[in-house]
């Protein structure tokens, strides 16, 4: 599945994909800090494309659809043989818990069987949200407005109403895959122009963020500006972001980056394999899980991955997107 890349696009979804993997520990307070999502979805709305139905559907089929059936049948095993061999037969496990995947989930509920999935399955929700949008709004801005109404109304209402496939917990970053596909490659070709653009756009992310810290500081707002603000202040983050690892993704330290970037999905399926087994280990020696063995697990993990990302891409390459399984015509 060969495209453009832009290199430090890729370091910034690793960046994302690692930050998750720490979220999924035990970890300082700062980690809760809700930019990985927003980050993750805006720059994979970047090389968004709307093809004919005929193309488009098996190309998703193709990278998301299957690499989420695989990670899930992976994860349902790993529960049913760590189940095993905690209480020594067959009969304890809940194998009924294979169809939760149809169930209906708030914000605040997620899949028994590999939770992390849920990013997956949002970026199957946002894709097709997003291609169904641009087929009767052909104007950008009317989209971005569309998009605003549709998060907000996630984010207010509709992810606390009960939905399939974590529809309703993805609406609220609608808004982010809209502006990466609509922005985003001027963004990238703006950068690419002169390093004035560059050091502009990171003086202007830096000053909306510095704004609106000392505007919640002298005033106080309700929940929903709160919320907006949200909005406002993570974009800019975003926009940050963008212009600092294109400085820094240079240097070969940030190498694991751009390696877990491009192999997200494997990072989303079977970092919490790894994660659990750690925990029960870590658990039964240090009896608790402190911040400091949360940063063990994190690294273990992440250095599992590296080998396991290899042997998938070396022997499946059609089961984690690197290949087509289904053949998708040329024109």
């Amino acid at each position: 599945m060969e495209k453009q890349r832009v290199e430090y696009i890729d370091y910034l979804r690793g960046l994302c994909v690692a930050w998750v993997v720490w979220f999924h520990t035990t970890h300082p307070a700062f980690v809760d800090y809700s930019f990985r999502i927003p980050l993750f979805f805006f720059v994979s709305g970047i090389f968004f494309k709307t093809y004919p139905w005929r193309i488009f559907w098996r190309k998703k089929v193709n990278q998301l659809l299957i690499p989420f059936v695989l990670f899930y049948v992976i994860y349902y095993l790993f529960l049913i043989i760590s189940n095993v061999l905690s209480c020594h037969n067959f009969e304890a496990f809940d194998y009924s818990s294979v169809w939760e995947v149809f169930g209906l989930y708030t914000v605040n509920e997620t899949f028994v069987v590999n939770p992390p999935l849920w990013f997956i399955c949002a970026l199957i929700n946002l894709q097709l949200l997003l291609y169904v949008s641009t087929k009767y709004i052909h104007n950008r801005w009317i989209l971005i407005c569309f998009a605003i109404m549709v998060s907000l109304s996630g984010l207010w209402y509709i992810q606390n109403i009960p939905t399939p496939f974590m529809f309703g917990r993805s609406l609220r970053y609608f808004v982010y895959y809209v502006l990466g596909f609509s922005f985003g490659k001027s963004l990238i070709s703006y950068l690419e122009t002169s390093k004035r653009n560059e050091i502009s756009l990171l003086m202007r992310s830096l000053l909306v963020i510095i704004f609106l810290v000392i505007l919640r500081k002298i005033f106080v707002f309700g929940v929903k500006m709160i919320d907006v603000f949200d909005y406002i202040e993570i974009l800019g983050i975003i926009m940050f972001l963008i212009v600092l690892f294109k400085y820094i993704h240079k240097y070969k330290v940030m190498y694991p980056f751009k390696y877990f970037g491009m192999n997200s999905y494997i990072v989303f399926g079977m970092h919490e394999v790894y994660h659990t087994s750690f925990r029960i280990i870590l658990e039964k020696v240090y009896g608790e899980i402190t911040i400091t063995l949360g940063c063990v697990q994190t690294v273990m993990t992440l250095l599992l991955l590296w080998p396991t990302i290899w042997l998938f891409n070396k022997y499946i390459p059609m089961l984690v997107a690197k290949k087509e399984l289904i053949p998708v015509p040329r024109s």
